[in-house]
C-alpha cells in the first residue's frame, strides 16, 4: 500500500485504478466534459463496487476508463504482453459502514486512495480526499492520482524496478507522466486537457512529496517533490518503454537534515541573508564553472542592485522586471519586496535564490554572444536551464563559502517556477508554461552543458 502525503494539508493518498469486474455497472448521468474546447462525452460505464453514484464516482470512473484504454493499447507494444484488468475498484465513505479490502475500518481510508496488490484492487475516499483535490486543483489531478496508482497495478503485472520504495513510486509516477502525455495528444476521450490544465494539476502533485528530511531510503520514502515531478516528466517526455527501465541508478535529491539547525530552520536562510548571500553564491559558481561548461573566462556582473517597488530602476528605457539582468549597465536588479513574497509562498529560500539565478542566465547569454531579448520564450527557457545547472552546482557542493542546498530546496524552485516565474512582473511569462520552465531547469540541473 503507498501513501501519498500533501505537506502543510492531512492529505495523504494514493490510488490506483482498475477496471470493471462483475457486480453492479454504474452509468451516472450527465456528460464527462473535463475542459474546454472538446463536444459532449458520455459518462464510462464503470463498476465501481459501493458507488453512491455522485460526481466524485462519476468523475473516477471516466478516469479508469481512460487509462484503462491507454494500458490495453500500450501493454502489448511496451511489454509484449496483454493487458490485465485489476480485479475490482471500490469507492469509500471513511464515515461509512463498508470498508476497503485491506482495511479494517471504513475510516482507515480516509484522506487516501491505495492499490492493494494481495487483492488486485483500488480503493479510494469519496468524501475527503477526491473532493478536495478537486476543489483545489481541478479534475485532472484525480485523474493523474489514479494514473500513478495504476503504474503499482502494471508493476505487478510486469518486473518491479527495484525492492526501493522511493523508485517504485518513482516509477509510478511515471507512468502516469506517460499516460498524461496520451491524454495531452486526446487519447483521453474524458479529459480534453490543454497546458493550463496540466499546469494546475501539477502543481498539487508538488505537494505529494515526503516530509523534508525524510531519507531516500527509508522504507515508506516516495520521494521529494523535485525527485516525484522528474520521474512525471519522465514518463511525459519519453513514454512507458523508459519508465520500464528505472533502477537503483536514478539519481534522488531527497535527503535527511544533516544536523539540529539544519531541522530546526528547515534548512532555510533567514529572508535578509537568502537576498545578501544568493546573488553573491551565483556569480560565485558561474565564475567557478563558466569557462569549463563554455570554454570562455567569466567576467563578472558589475553588480546587483536590490529595489523596492517604489524605486524600480530602468532597463534600455523601461522598467526592469522583479528580478533582471541589465546588458547596458551588466547588473543584476531584483525587487527585494517581490522577493520576500516568493520566499514566503514558497516556505523557503531557495524559490527567491533560483529567480535570482535566471536573471543571471541572461548574463551568461550575452557572455556567450547570444541574444538577452527579454521578450523571448527560447532565451527565458535558456535562462532557466542555466539556473538548473546551478542548483545542481549548489546539490552537490562541498565547499565552505558556498551555499549548500537543504533538504526542501529544489521543490521550491519548482514552486516558484509554477508561480512567480510565470508572472509578468517576473518574466512576462513570454508564452510559456509552468510545465515548460520545469522541463527546463530540470534539462539544467541533468546536464548544465545543454542549456
Amino acid at each position: 500500500m503507498s501513501r501519498w502525503s500533501v505537506r502543510g494539508r492531512t492529505v495523504a493518498l494514493t490510488a490506483v485504478l482498475a477496471v470493471l469486474a462483475t457486480g453492479c455497472t454504474q452509468q451516472v448521468p450527465g456528460l464527462g466534459t473535463y475542459s474546454s474546447g472538446r463536444g459532449p462525452v458520455g459518462d464510462a460505464e464503470v463498476d465501481i463496487r459501493n458507488t453512491d453514484k455522485g460526481e466524485i464516482d462519476r468523475l473516477a470512473g471516466n478516469a479508469v476508463a481512460d487509462i484503462e484504454k491507454f494500458w490495453t493499447e500500450e501493454m502489448p507494444d511496451s511489454f509484449k504482453q496483454k493487458y490485465e484488468p485489476v480485479k475490482a475498484v471500490y469507492s469509500i465513505d471513511p464515515g461509512g459502514s463498508v470498508a476497503a479490502p485491506c482495511t479494517d475500518d471504513a475510516a482507515d481510508i480516509r484522506g487516501n486512495a491505495f492499490y492493494c496488490p494481495s487483492r488486485d484492487i483500488i480503493a479510494w475516499d469519496r468524501k475527503v480526499l477526491f473532493p478536495q483535490l478537486q476543489e483545489s486543483f481541478g479534475d485532472f489531478l484525480v485523474a493523474m492520482v489514479l494514473a500513478h496508482e495504476w503504474g503499482h497495478a502494471i508493476q505487478k503485472r510486469t518486473k518491479a524496478p527495484s525492492n526501493r520504495t522511493i523508485v517504485l513510486e518513482t516509477q509510478a509516477d511515471c507512468y502516469a507522466g506517460a499516460w498524461t502525455a496520451y491524454a495531452l495528444k486526446g487519447g483521453a476521450p474524458h479529459f480534453e486537457i490543454d497546458r493550463p490544465v496540466l499546469d494546475q494539476a501539477l502543481s498539487g502533485y508538488l505537494l505529494f512529496r515526503d516530509p523534508l528530511g525524510s531519507d531516500a531510503d527509508d522504507r515508506q520514502a516516495h520521494g521529494s517533490g523535485f525527485d516525484r515531478i522528474s520521474g512525471f516528466q519522465d514518463g511525459f517526455d519519453k513514454g512507458v518503454t523508459f519508465c520500464a527501465d528505472f533502477d537503483d541508478s536514478r539519481t534522488f535529491t531527497q535527503a535527511a537534515f544533516t544536523n539540529e539547525r539544519e531541522q530546526q530552520t528547515q534548512g532555510n536562510l533567514p529572508i535578509a541573508d537568502t537576498l545578501e548571500q544568493g546573488p553573491v553564491d551565483v556569480n560565485a559558481y558561474w565564475e567557478d564553472n563558466f569557462e569549463k561548461l563554455y570554454g570562455k573566462a567569466w567576467t563578472p556582473v558589475a553588480g546587483t542592485r536590490a529595489f523596492t517597488g517604489s524605486n524600480r530602476p530602468e532597463c534600455g528605457g523601461q522598467a526592469v522586471l522583479d528580478a533582471q539582468y541589465c546588458p547596458d549597465d551588466n547588473t543584476v536588479h531584483y525587487n527585494t519586496e517581490a522577493l520576500r513574497s516568493v520566499y514566503q509562498k514558497a516556505e523557503g529560500d531557495f524559490g527567491a535564490i533560483s529567480l535570482v539565478a535566471i536573471a543571471y542566465g541572461y548574463a551568461v547569454q550575452k557572455q556567450r554572444g547570444r541574444s538577452t531579448a527579454v521578450d523571448s520564450e527560447s532565451v527565458l527557457l535558456s535562462a532557466i536551464c542555466t539556473a538548473g545547472g546551478y542548483a545542481r552546482d549548489s546539490f552537490s557542493q562541498t565547499a565552505q563559502d558556498r551555499l549548500r542546498l537543504s533538504p526542501g530546496d529544489l521543490d521550491e524552485a519548482i514552486r516558484a517556477l509554477l508561480d512567480a516565474a510565470g508572472t509578468q512582473d517576473f518574466t512576462r511569462a513570454r508564452g510559456t508554461t509552468g510545465f515548460d520552465r520545469v522541463q527546463a531547469f530540470r534539462q539544467g540541473f541533468q546536464d548544465a552543458k545543454s542549456c
